[in-house]
């Protein structure tokens, strides 16, 4: 009875794994479809698309397009739905792993750039703020970024290969150090360089705020203004780095604990039911460490203002454009019904 008992749980915990696939997974593909559809309306607007910030966080929203339309839709297929394309396409297997870390620091890379453009902006230094809104090198980064991150990460695509009907590293010592390569920089990295620069743009926004004092010359109303622009502008930001930082830590933390664990436990004796638990958590983990990119258009629209007004008066125009064509057919239909066509 004991045994039959286990055996149930076993079967139970075994498709665990492949429903958070399925719905999770497809979750997170429509959410980040979604999001990158929202960035690229709101950051190639007029009003955005003259700043140097936006010009990095569009480029991250195409690069998130793909990271979820390859790496992610690839992975729901295979963890989720069991059709395995990695194991049976050598092509495939490169380029699905070669994308996976690629996709992930190249997009964060240039969210960083972004937040380091907003950084350079708020400082106390007119040399460093000079340095801000710099249109002509965010063109030429949006380029360097990925090219240099394809040049450290290429050696995936050349030394991943199906074994088994397994796609996988080359065994030995590059093994490891793709490993640990992955645990470094497309786990830790984000998480670490995501608080230093939320914590310099806060420290950078206080000061800025706590320089502007009252000019006793100027009318009252209008130092009001001026310091609650300031104090707006504190609130949105922090909020929005705040709120990215933290989705950072509780995403990419726990999957560099599990890489690591995972690489350590490997050789350890391990009972079927641990395997499976372990099987939920490490495919839950590894779904989680999308969020992050999934949830930045999402972010941008609860925190900032001027985000919102720019999304919200998009579906405004397109309101109007089908109005304007459904008077117009209206009108033409009008015309044919009292003057027929022979």
């Amino acid at each position: 009875m004991m045994n039959s008992s286990s055996d149930d749980i076993n079967d139970t915990l075994k498709a665990v794994p492949y429903q958070l696939n399925i719905w999770f997974g497809i979750f997170l593909w429509i959410a980040g479809n979604l999001g990158c559809l929202g960035n690229v309306i709101v950051f190639r607007s007029r009003t955005f698309r003259k700043r140097a910030y936006s010009i990095y966080l569009f480029s991250a929203a195409i690069a998130d397009f793909h990271y979820f339309n390859f790496v992610l839709i690839t992975r729901v297929l295979q963890k989720g739905f069991g059709i395995s394309l990695m194991n049976q396409y050598i092509l495939i297997c490169k380029l699905r792993q070669f994308s996976t870390i690629w996709g992930n620091v190249s997009s964060f890379s240039l969210f960083s750039f972004a937040i380091i453009d907003r950084l350079l902006s708020t400082h106390r230094s007119n040399a460093y703020r000079k340095w801000s809104n710099q249109i002509g090198l965010a063109y030429r980064m949006i380029f360097i970024i990925p090219f240099v991150w394809f040049v450290l990460l290429v050696h995936r695509i050349i030394l991943y290969r199906t074994k088994n009907g397994i796609c996988g590293p080359l065994e030995g010592f590059y093994q490891h150090y793709d490993n640990y390569f992955q645990v470094l920089f497309s786990s830790l990295a984000p998480a670490i360089t995501m608080s230093i620069l939320g914590f310099f743009l806060w420290k950078n926004i206080r000061i800025l705020r706590h320089r502007i004092t009252p000019i006793t010359d100027l009318p009252p109303p209008t130092t009001h203004r001026t310091y609650s622009r300031i104090s707006k502008i504190d609130k949105q930001l922090t909020t929005m780095l705040a709120t990215e930082s933290l989705i950072a830590i509780v995403t990419y933390v726990p999957y560099a604990i599990e890489l690591t664990y995972s690489n350590i436990s490997e050789q350890w004796n391990k009972t079927a039911l641990q395997k499976a638990w372990e099987k939920v958590f490490i495919e839950l983990i590894h779904l989680f460490s999308y969020i992050f990119f999934a949830t930045s258009f999402y972010v941008s629209f609860m925190t900032n203002n001027g985000f919102r007004r720019k999304v919200q008066g998009f579906f405004r125009k397109q309101r109007r454009i089908q109005h304007h064509h459904h008077h117009q057919s209206i009108s033409v239909l009008r015309i044919q019904t009292f003057f027929p066509t022979n």
